[in-house]
């Protein structure tokens, strides 16, 4: 095996090359996980240790972080942290060896390696660490969570965060526990931490100091990462806690309640032992638990949004922790929803002009209506339709009923089925990576066209139309009024936020303003054409909304900055029965996320281009 090199860090920086230093005691060596190993050693001289790991005679990769330390005794201590490559992870104990070179050159671990079986971690901290400096023991800590938190991450991360949570109830310095009482100046109370991802979390509870300013407000991880919540968390009223203290409520600034997201440097994956830590200019603190980590994102999502709505701005300072959070577990949905199944039902076109991406949630009896549909308009037969089943659950159940409506209706058509839910996005963009028509055209379930022939007019429509971005039909109510005619941006008086507001909502589908073709702001994803290439170059839909609303829109805007045109086509006319897979209260919490992102991300160009449009 050929010698590998070593990295070597320490926190003096590169020392000059000078004599072997002497051990000033045996080095001490822990297994921190199944390929993570440290060692503690201290030296008389200022030479930095050199670490090599031996496996079978033979030198074993590593890479090496290291703190340099003033030990006790007056020597200069090293830990030294290596992540072993994945040749030494199989290894047995009997076979890993270590050899110390204590000077500034690698040419010094020449001679035979010393046997240093892994020992008990308590003991390294015990002997080692919990002895130093609180600047030490606090650098300690940080070195561990950098470990966990390198770009190649060790591999053993759950046994890394045991040996990390051990450390951490070695060398923190514990703060006295507090007990909520009317007489005493400090209270404190850790409500919820919500794991939105590795290394995420949306933390929740309340602090008060009655006696001096606080210092600090620092949540800590089991592990002992450390995210700081003074500066940057959100306060909130908490006229409940006020209350039992006998005080005003405290609003702004200066409420008792938090609200934060935060992230860490290195993962944390245990699920009990936060501790939320308070302590005020005086140097008086205390520290409670926190409570069990929620790792349920649907769960995390809900109580998120439930947050959001104790606000009536969509510029507050709260959208700065919610945004964020939001972000993150849309992007978890998004990278566990991946294509587990692919299944055609009948032959495909060969070469079909436009696919149809249809999403399936909740409602699989919609596939049913489309198809009694459909079947009566050749058009279709020479399209290519792709069912996207995001009830993953459902699976069986569609599966079952797929092959008897082709029996009965003859029209192919293929289904995809989703390992988990993904959200509206996830499940167009999931579709459209399998289409091969030269346009895209992204349908609800619950649409219904009026009449044959409606596909080829919107695909000879958007070919003949140069400069085209998104192309949208009139959507009707099933009453014959209309729901969509175009989209517009409507902002309410007092400079709130901008909603999607549908041109002649509600009026009749005749009505002679609604049946001309025209430019307009946007168009409702319910039926949406748009350029295969053009939506894969944009990246699909933008995953960071909730659950099908204003995706479509955020399509249009970023279409309208590439100088595409969106165009409303009235002669085209579908039947859309909207929203009805979801429950009207969630709607309505997701709508309010959306709509307060929408305008974060597109509020100056909304207004100019709304001045044009009117």
């Amino acid at each position: 095996m050929p010698e590998a090199g070593l990295e070597r860090a320490t926190a003096a920086g590169p020392v000059a090359a000078g004599p072997v230093a002497a051990a000033a005691a045996e080095p001490l060596v822990a297994r921190l996980a199944a390929d993570v190993l440290a060692v503690a050693v201290e030296t008389e001289g200022d030479a930095a240790p050199h670490l090599r790991l031996w496996l079978g005679g033979e030198p074993a990769p590593l890479r090496l972080f290291a703190h340099r330390y003033a030990s006790p005794e007056g020597g200069v201590g090293h830990l030294l942290v290596a992540i072993l490559d994945d040749a030494a992870l199989g290894a047995g104990e009997p076979d890993l060896s270590i050899a110390l070179g204590l000077s500034a050159a690698e040419h010094d671990l020449q001679a035979p390696p010393l046997r240093a079986p892994a020992g008990d971690l308590r003991e390294l901290l015990r002997r080692r660490l919990a002895v130093l400096a609180a600047a030490d023991r606090a650098a300690v800590l940080a070195l561990l969570e950098e470990v966990a938190g390198a770009d190649l991450a060790p591999r053993d991360l759950v046994g890394l965060g045991h040996s990390r949570a051990l450390a951490r109830e070695g060398l923190r310095d514990s703060l006295p526990a507090n007990a909520v009482e009317r007489d005493r100046p400090q209270g404190l109370q850790f409500d919820t931490v919500l794991a939105l991802g590795d290394d995420a979390f949306y933390l929740r509870g309340w602090a008060r100091d009655r006696q001096s300013a606080p210092a600090r407000l620092t949540a800590v991880s089991p592990e002992g990462s450390r995210i700081e919540l003074l500066a940057s968390a959100h306060r909130e009223p908490r006229a409940d806690v006020d209350s039992f203290y006998a005080d005003p409520t405290r609003t702004g600034p200066d409420g008792t309640g938090f609200i934060a997201y935060g992230e860490t440097a290195g993962p944390s994956l245990l699920g009990e032992g936060w501790v939320l830590e308070l302590e005020n200019e005086l140097g008086i603190g205390c520290e409670v638990p926190g409570p069990s980590v929620t790792r349920d994102l649907h769960a995390a999502r809900t109580t998120i949004l439930a947050d959001l709505a104790k606000e009536s701005r969509w510029d507050t300072a709260l959208m700065d922790h919610v945004a964020p959070a939001i972000t993150r577990l849309q992007e978890r949905l998004e990278r566990g929803a991946r294509i587990e199944e692919v299944r055609d039902y009948g032959d495909l076109a060969a070469d079909p002009e436009v696919s149809i991406v249809v999403p399936l949630y909740g409602r699989i009896d919609f596939l049913e209506h489309q198809l009694a549909q459909f079947v009566h308009d050749p058009e279709l037969r020479r399209g290519e339709l792709i069912y996207v089943l995001d009830s993953p659950e459902l699976a069986g159940a569609l599966a079952a009923s797929a092959g008897q409506l082709f029996e009965l209706y003859g029209l192919p058509f293929r289904v995809v089925v989703l390992s988990q839910n993904g959200g509206y996005s996830v499940a167009n963009n999931r579709g459209a990576s399998l289409a091969r028509g030269r346009r895209l055209l992204l349908l609800n379930s619950d649409v219904l066209p009026a009449a044959p022939g409606w596909l080829g007019a919107m695909a000879a429509f958007y070919d003949a139309q140069p400069g085209i971005g998104a192309l949208g039909p009139k959507l009707l109510f099933e009453d014959d009024t209309l729901q969509h005619a175009g989209i517009r941006f409507q902002r309410p008086p007092g400079g709130g936020a901008w909603e999607n507001e549908h041109y002649f909502k509600g009026l009749h589908r005749d009505l002679p303003a609604a049946n001309l073709t025209r430019r307009v702001p946007a168009v409702s994803g319910a039926a949406m054409m748009v350029d295969r290439e053009l939506f894969a170059d944009l990246g699909g839909l933008r995953g960071s909304f909730i659950q099908g609303d204003y995706e479509d829109t955020d399509l249009c805007l970023r279409l309208h900055r590439e100088g595409r045109e969106t165009w409303y086509l009235p002669e085209v006319e579908l039947y859309h029965l909207e929203g009805q897979s979801y429950a009207l209260e969630t709607r309505q919490a997701m709508s309010r996320y959306n709509t307060w992102l929408h305008t974060r991300l597109w509020d100056e160009e909304i207004a100019a281009l709304m001045e044009v449009a009117g």
